[in-house]
């Protein structure tokens, strides 16, 4: 489109900035630290990836979004998938598939409460200190 002045953006992301050599980085006028969720952020991960399933009476989404800081989002959404499949095996093993009318049983606060204790953050201390050490070296935002 000759004559036309035209608006590209290239975004780049990586969860190693400090392999990437200078001139690359220098390239990118802006260089944004993406946190950690925060609560409320976990709180909204958990509403969304829980709202196809079927929960129990007594899933606390409050509860679990205070039970996973430190959880990426990435960690969370496989917190729920997981829970998930542990009920879905469950149903599978006991036989009860077989039984068309059959459904799986509702996740229960105990299920997420064992998923998160057999799981770590996947960012540990010592990689957000690296994160914050390199952006306040090279920020530009």
């Amino acid at each position: 489109d000759k004559g036309k002045n035209l608006h590209v953006y290239v975004i780049g992301a990586t969860n190693k900035p400090w392999d990437l050599d200078w001139p690359f980085i220098r390239r990118f006028q802006k260089r944004i630290l993406v946190p950690l969720p925060d609560y409320h952020a976990r709180l909204m991960m958990f509403k969304h990836y829980t709202q196809n399933l079927t929960l129990g009476p007594d899933v606390n989404l409050h509860e679990l979004a205070r039970l996973s800081e430190g959880f990426s989002g990435s960690d969370i959404k496989d917190v729920c998938q997981a829970a998930h499949l542990k009920v879905i095996g469950e149903f599978f093993e006991s036989g009860q598939a077989a039984n068309k009318l059959a459904k799986p049983r509702p996740l229960r606060m105990s299920d997420f409460r064992q998923i998160l204790e057999e799981r770590k953050p996947s960012v540990s201390l010592d990689m957000l200190t690296l994160y914050n050490r390199w952006f306040e070296a090279f920020k530009a935002l």
